[in-house]
């Protein structure tokens, strides 16, 4: 499987507990589900039990042809309580889960065969224990891997200076406005308020990518959809969001709009649009219940026949 992998994904593979009701969940899962169903099938580098949650993961990895073959086996698989409220989610995630957990050396094997040099997914949540921060840290120096990064900040996660120091020669950083603005705050750089133009230059943005040593960052506006901005602080493409026929939830819009966006880098595309593509996905997700859609018939629009997959992909270089 990881010599066909069109991506490693590493983090967390967990459930979404709404009450008495369970439903797949974790960023990376859902990425990584996203993109096999897109016929792009990752390696998921992530730890899950064989207890009920875990042998919902299974079938819903499966449901969306994903291979679980990376995944490290733990006695229990990861939950995160989350509580509905006024203007989105709650997420009570405790302490000791198994994406705390996951083992370097498994890692590093797992991806060996992965093509080179390939892209990583991984978020923040993961990296919160010394463990798994050090499994990311042995992957990343394994192989060279272009970084797509979705910064993914729960209070539960890592700390500000945590992140900062994992986030480190990204190709790409992804961020709602909201983390912009925190991430923007642990820099000490000022605000960029509303929603910024095509061709809009920021000094602030500039000084991000030059800290990270990112080439771009995407940041979403939510119902108003998202923005790229390059190396140099120009934003070089907005996309609008579609409106939503039928608003059920936004828990995995995010995860949605990372898996498109990540799908089109795959394939080379050009910038602006794949990024009107993640937008337009993300807006489809929350027309469904949970993460993840009940079928596979959302992604045909979108789904990329196996001759049309590049191997070797790159961004376009700054400027």
């Amino acid at each position: 499987m990881s010599e066909q992998a069109a991506a490693v994904v590493f983090g967390e593979a967990l459930v979404d507990a709404f009450g008495s009701m369970l439903l797949p969940g974790g960023a990376p899962f859902n990425v990584a589900c996203h993109l096999a169903a897109l016929g792009l099938p990752p390696l998921l580098i992530t730890r899950l039990g064989q207890d009920e949650a875990g042998r919902l993961l299974r079938g819903t990895a499966a449901r969306f042809g994903l291979s679980l073959q990376a995944a490290q086996l733990e006695q229990r698989s990861a939950r995160v309580d989350v509580r509905e409220r006024e203007g989105g989610h709650l997420f009570e995630i405790p302490a000791g889960q198994a994406f705390d957990r996951i083992e370097a050396a498994a890692a590093v094997r797992a991806a060996a065969g992965a093509a080179a040099p390939g892209w990583l997914y991984f978020g923040t949540l993961a990296l919160r224990e010394p463990a798994s921060r050090a499994a990311l840290a042995a992957l990343r120096a394994s192989r060279p891997r272009r970084a797509f990064v979705d910064l993914n900040w729960r209070q539960a996660g890592p700390s500000p200076q945590v992140i900062l120091e994992m986030l480190q020669e990204i190709e790409v950083l992804k961020l709602s406005d909201a983390e912009l603005g925190r991430v923007l705050g642990w820099l000490q750089l000022p605000p960029i308020p509303g929603v910024p133009a095509a061709g809009e230059r920021r000094a602030a943005m500039a000084h991000l990518c030059a800290r990270l040593g990112a080439r771009h960052v995407l940041v979403s506006h939510g119902a108003e959809g998202a923005a790229a901005w390059d190396a140099h602080g120009c934003c070089v493409a907005f996309a609008p969001a579609p409106p939503v026929p039928r608003l059920r939830d936004t828990v995995g819009a995010g995860d949605a709009f990372s898996a498109l966006m990540l799908a089109g880098l795959l394939q080379q595309r050009p910038l602006a649009a794949a990024l009107a593509d993640a937008v337009a996905f993300a807006s489809l997700s929350c027309g469904w219940r949970g993460a993840l859609p009940a079928d596979t018939a959302p992604y045909r629009p979108w789904r990329i026949r196996p001759d049309l997959a590049a191997p070797a992909v790159t961004t376009a270089p700054p400027g």
